[in-house]
């Protein structure tokens, strides 16, 4: 008979207000955003022009509750990720972050627009353009 040890986890209950939750449980809105937005696309795909955002979330919201009511427990919802698409918490959790960065960018450039369209407002003639080009500069 092969002689085993069994690891025994490390118990953290003394670190009190610094004890933090385990990995997959604080990447749970990562993982429940993350199924949504997955399912929106693929439903969209399906569905062409007739699909609308703030209905599918209405309906996702039916479904799934909210993030922060945890309806569903992790393993849940990874099996259900891993049913519909095929991912795991690190694909997920790499979807997420890729989207959050996605977002970012839609930002940054819906600020540089409006900063453009401000200075462009009060055009006098060839002003404007002159404005419009600073703005770009002192943006880039």
């Amino acid at each position: 008979m092969a002689n085993t040890k069994k690891l025994s986890l490390i118990n953290d209950a003394a670190m009190g207000e610094y004890r933090i939750e385990a990995y997959d449980s604080r990447k749970y809105n990562a993982v429940f955003y993350s199924i949504r937005e997955l399912y929106g696309k693929v439903a969209q795909r399906q569905l062409g022009e007739a699909f609308d955002w703030e209905t599918f979330k209405q309906n996702f919201e039916i479904s799934f509750g909210k993030a922060e009511e945890r309806k569903y427990t992790m393993e849940q919802l990874l099996a259900f990720a891993k049913d519909k698409f095929d991912y795991s918490l690190e694909k997920l959790v790499e979807y997420n972050q890729r989207s959050w960065q996605r977002r970012e960018q839609r930002l940054k450039q819906q600020a540089t627009y409006r900063k453009l369209e401000l200075v462009e407002q009060p055009a006098t003639g060839g002003d404007s353009i002159f404005a419009a080009e600073i703005a770009t500069e002192e943006i880039a």
